[in-house]
């Protein structure tokens, strides 16, 4: 690494340092502006197998750039640049017969009225726009008159009709492109119910006659799409639309399209070096924070090669580059899951139901178990399967295991840890209203931080633990009580990684508020937290019991806290301990080791050792 920072002159003064544009998705711009990507090309003879395609991944992942590179790459209108925009790339050395070949309709619904009154107006002007566009800028090679009669038709679903039907009868083979296919359904679900939904999907629904449209295309003698590339978050409408895309094939689970788009761990490191080495800031330090924070998305199955979210790993090297600094705030301000999309899957009558107890249970570091489901309604996503999966394919979770057929699910890294955890409160509030507590919780972690003042946090924590134990969680309580600990912890933010049940000492401790030294090196204190529980329908422990519940925490911790990976990782206040990699300049750290029990919802015992 020091070879590397040591060439940084030599580097710069052989070459410009490439640009990253972030937020640029054309890849014409970028291939001009010789702007940082990755050649995913090579996956185009994979896609060629497949003629009607639809590809899911989790927002901002990259599916704008694979569209807009498919496009370049087809379309007939750019066949004199294929040098240009190709060229050094994998499928520039050895492209296939298609490139080139195609009329292409390209469609982008991210910018479609999110608003159910608004909607189907505003579809019909946009994709009116994309056909007329579509007749000027192929007129010379369209069949006599066809042009004419595109721009002549009153409205985009006769448009449609009249390019389907015109090119039918002519030699012109016409490549699809769909963008976004599912972003202002999605909305409309969340925010307008499902009656709103329902009525773009299914029956005469203008989005359903859209794809209805496009089947036919597809279908009988000299059929004109001959190729159709659509992507998404979600297959759910999909699967209303077209009864389970029954015009293509879905490639997302696909083990040759697992890494279609996101950076691989090489990806990472090259992306890593060549800047740090063009701006001096540490190498590894960013490579770790990289994984730790946008990595381990894993689509298909769990031998998949772990991916990094493409967009957000841009945005983050694109501040190193810009700044020579490590940013504050390692969420790309841009994504955010919003939890209005599935608000309505996890509250019913004022009541947080079982699949907001997946979501807690999972941000107390458990895993799911179920099958990953490719296809199913909006109707059916409150089933407990589709919920799981309707989190996976939001990006919200990913593989982490495989199991007897199905699949285990764990959130992928500390983004969406964070933006996860934010839906605790979101739908705490909805329920009980106690989201400014959450921001209190923040502030007792911040003085904690900095003085080692524990009890303004627990106390709060126990407080609403208390007023949300209902008699239906006393069946697993202890299970409850805990991940509503880490879920509120982890959704209040703050200078630490709130962990739970990780390995220490040869055991497994409850909660630890690990610092972020990486981020603020001037953190104080740190603190391991052991929860016991005793059942709500049991009588009050008297002092001996409560005495010996006590005795066996502090054995627990001590053996935790003795354990060396965590004391060097932490910085724990021992001499000759070195910092955790990537900082520098930091202070010994305090741990604080704390034993809380719970009497059902009651903590009984609130008490540092």
């Amino acid at each position: 690494m020091r070879r590397r920072i040591q060439n940084c002159d030599i580097i710069k003064a052989m070459e410009k340092t490439r640009p990253i544009l972030y937020g640029v998705a054309d890849y014409a711009q970028i291939r001009k502006k010789n702007g940082w990507f990755i050649d995913r090309t090579a996956k185009i003879r994979d896609l060629e197998a497949t003629a009607y395609a639809m590809f899911l991944r989790p927002r901002r992942f990259g599916k704008s750039f694979l569209i807009s590179m498919l496009q370049y790459y087809y379309d007939v209108a750019f066949a004199d640049r294929f040098d240009e925009l190709f060229g050094g790339t994998d499928i520039g050395a050895a492209p296939t017969g298609e490139h080139g070949g195609y009329l292409v309709l390209y469609f982008d619904f991210s910018g479609i009225s999110k608003e159910a009154d608004k909607v189907q107006e505003d579809f019909d002007f946009y994709v009116s726009l994309r056909c007329d566009s579509f007749a000027r800028d192929y007129a010379r090679v369209l069949p006599e008159g066809l042009s004419e009669r595109i721009l002549e038709a009153p409205d985009s679903r006769k448009k449609m009709n009249v390019i389907v039907s015109g090119l039918r009868s002519g030699t012109d083979k016409l490549y699809v492109l769909i963008d976004e296919y599912d972003n202002f359904t999605n909305t409309i679900l969340a925010e307008s119910g499902e009656k709103a939904y329902n009525d773009l999907c299914h029956g005469d629904g203008f989005f359903k006659q859209f794809f209805a449209i496009l089947k036919t295309a597809t279908s009988g003698v000299n059929a004109p799409v001959t190729r159709l590339f659509i992507t998404g978050v979600s297959p759910v409408t999909m699967d209303d639309v077209t009864s389970g895309f029954n015009i293509g094939t879905n490639i997302s689970l696909m083990p040759q399209f697992a890494d279609f788009t996101g950076f691989r761990h090489d990806d990472l490191r090259a992306i890593t070096d060549y800047y740090a080495a063009h701006c001096g800031f540490d190498a590894e330090r960013a490579y770790n924070t990289a994984i730790r924070w946008y990595d381990n998305y894993r689509f298909g199955s769990a031998s998949a090669p772990s991916v990094a979210n493409t967009t957000i790993v841009l945005s983050f090297f694109n501040y190193l580059w810009q700044t020579k600094q490590f940013p504050k705030t390692l969420i790309d301000s841009n994504l955010r899951t919003d939890y209005a999309k599935i608000r309505h899957l996890i509250t019913v009558n004022d009541r947080l139901n079982g699949n907001f107890h997946v979501l807690e249970n999972l941000l107390a570091g458990g895993a799911l178990v179920e099958p990953l489901v490719e296809s199913f309604q909006a109707r059916e996503l409150s089933k407990k399967e589709n919920f799981t999966s309707l989190l996976y394919w939001l990006g919200i979770t990913t593989i982490t295991g495989e199991k007897f057929g199905k699949m285990t699910f764990g959130i992928p890294n500390e983004t969406l840890k964070e933006l996860a955890a934010k839906m605790i409160p979101a739908a705490y509030s909805d329920v009980h209203k106690i989201d400014e507590r959450v921001f209190d919780i923040n502030g007792g972690l911040c003085d904690f931080a900095e003085k080692g003042e524990w009890k303004g946090f627990v106390g709060i924590l126990s407080g609403i633990v208390k007023e949300n134990f209902a008699v239906r969680d006393s069946v697993e309580g202890e299970k409850v009580v805990q991940s509503t600990l880490v879920a509120l912890l982890t959704a209040a933010g703050g200078p630490y990684f709130v962990r739970h049940e990780r390995e220490s000492g040869g055991g497994f401790y409850d909660i630890a508020l690990a610092p972020q030294l990486s981020r603020w090196p001037e953190i104080a204190h740190a603190a391991l937290i052991e929860m016991k529980y005793v059942k709500a329908g049991d009588s009050d422990p008297t002092p001996e019991q409560l005495a010996k519940i006590k005795a066996e925490a502090i054995d627990q911790l001590d053996q935790y806290s003795s354990d060396p990976a965590l004391i060097a990782e932490w910085h724990i206040g021992v001499a000759g301990v070195p910092p955790a990699t990537g900082t520098t300049g930091v202070s010994p750290v305090a741990l604080h080791r704390l034993v809380l029990v719970f009497h059902g919802g009651d903590c009984i015992l609130k008490e540092e050792v």
